[in-house]
C-alpha cells in the first residue's frame, strides 16, 4: 500500500511539473534564451542591444497582432508580408510625389483596410479556405507592388515623416512606443469589448455563435480588417526606418507572425492565443534570429530551426488542449 502511495505520489508530482511547463513555456523559453544571449556577449544586457531588438521586432510585432485575431477566428493570413509592403510602397510613392506624410500615411494604411476586406469577405462569404485565400491575394498583392514600383526601390524626400521610424523617446524607439500602445489596444479590445469576445468565440465555436443570433461573417471579416490595418501601419513604420519602400519589406513575415502566435500559445484551431503571449513570442524569436547570427550560423540553418521552432510551439499549443 506504501508502494502504491508513493508512485501515486510521484506519478503527480511529475504531473504537476509537466503542467507547470506547459503553462508557462513561452516565459520560461524567454529565460533560457536570455540567459544564453548573455553567455554570448556581454553587450545583450545594454541599452543600445535592448533598443535595437526593439526597434527590429516592432512592426513585426504589430503583424503578429493582427495574425493573432485572425488565428483567434480559426483562421490563417498568409498575405501579412504583402500588404505591408504594398502599403509601405504606396506611402513611399505618395511622399515622392510630394503629397504630406499625414495624407500619405493615411492612404497606406487604408490599403491594408482595403486588402484585409478582401481576405475576409472571401473567406466569409465566398466560403473558401483562408490559407487559399491568403496564399493566392499575397501573389496579387506582391504583383501590385511590383507594377507600383516597377520592381525597384522607391525613395522619397520627407525628414518629418522619418520620426516614425527612426527616433527615440526617453530613450526608446518610436517604433516600440507605437507597438506598446497598439498591443494595449488589442489587448482591450479582446478582453473588454463585445467584439473582441466575438471574435474569440467565433474560434472557439462558430456554430454556437451563429446559432445565438450574432452575425459571424460581420466579426471575422472584422479580424482580417483589422490585420490589414495594422500591416498598413507596420509598412509605414518600416517605410519610415529605411526611408524607402520596396518589395522586399515584408517578406518572410507571414512566418514570423504565425510563428509568434504559436510560440505565445495560439492554436490554428481559434479561440485560444494573448496579447502578451504573441508579444513574447515575437521577442522570443528575436533572440533566436541574434543569437543565430552572433554564432555565425548559416541563413539556410536559421530557416530549418525556425520551422523546428514552429513545430514545437504547435505541439506545446496541442498538448495544452488535450491537458486543459
Amino acid at each position: 500500500m506504501t508502494l502504491q502511495y508513493a508512485a501515486s505520489g510521484e506519478k503527480n508530482r511529475w504531473k504537476a511539473i509537466t503542467s507547470f511547463i506547459l503553462k508557462y513555456d513561452k516565459y520560461l523559453m524567454l529565460l533560457l534564451f536570455g540567459v544564453v544571449s548573455a553567455l554570448i556577449t556581454d553587450k545583450f544586457f545594454t541599452l543600445e542591444n535592448t533598443t535595437n531588438l526593439l526597434k527590429q521586432n516592432a512592426a513585426l510585432g504589430i503583424v503578429a497582432l493582427g495574425q493573432l485575431l485572425v488565428i483567434l477566428t480559426g483562421g490563417i493570413d498568409l498575405s501579412v508580408g504583402a500588404i505591408a509592403s504594398l502599403s509601405g510602397i504606396i506611402a513611399a510613392t505618395l511622399l515622392k510625389n510630394g503629397m504630406g506624410w499625414p495624407l500619405a500615411s493615411l492612404f497606406a494604411v487604408v490599403t491594408g483596410a482595403v486588402a484585409g476586406v478582401l481576405n475576409g469577405m472571401i473567406v466569409t462569404v465566398g466560403g473558401i479556405t483562408p490559407f487559399i485565400v491568403t496564399l493566392a491575394n499575397m501573389t496579387i498583392f506582391q504583383g501590385i507592388g511590383l507594377l507600383l514600383s516597377k520592381g525597384r526601390q522607391v525613395f522619397f524626400d520627407c525628414p518629418e515623416f522619418l520620426f516614425f521610424g527612426q527616433d527615440y523617446l526617453f530613450s526608446i524607439p518610436v517604433m516600440a512606443w507605437i507597438w506598446f500602445a497598439i498591443s494595449l489596444l488589442v489587448l482591450v479590445f479582446l478582453g473588454r469589448t463585445v467584439m473582441g469576445r466575438i471574435i474569440r468565440g467565433i474560434g472557439g465555436n462558430k456554430e454556437a455563435v451563429r446559432l445565438a443570433g450574432i452575425n459571424t461573417v460581420l466579426y471575422e471579416s472584422l479580424a482580417y480588417i483589422i490585420s490589414g490595418v495594422l500591416c498598413g501601419i507596420a509598412g509605414v513604420l518600416m517605410t519610415s526606418r529605411l526611408t524607402l519602400g520596396s518589395n522586399i519589406i515584408g517578406q518572410g513575415w507571414e512566418l514570423i507572425a504565425i510563428a509568434s502566435v504559436m510560440v505565445g500559445g495560439g492554436n490554428f484551431t481559434g479561440g485560444i492565443g494573448t496579447v502578451g503571449g504573441t508579444f513574447v513570442g515575437v521577442i522570443i524569436l528575436g533572440l533566436i534570429g541574434n543569437i543565430m547570427n552572433l554564432l555565425g550560423i548559416s541563413i539556410y540553418w536559421q530557416q530549418i530551426i525556425r520551422g523546428l521552432i514552429i513545430l514545437l510551439a504547435v505541439f506545446s499549443s496541442s498538448r495544452k488542449k488535450i491537458t486543459a
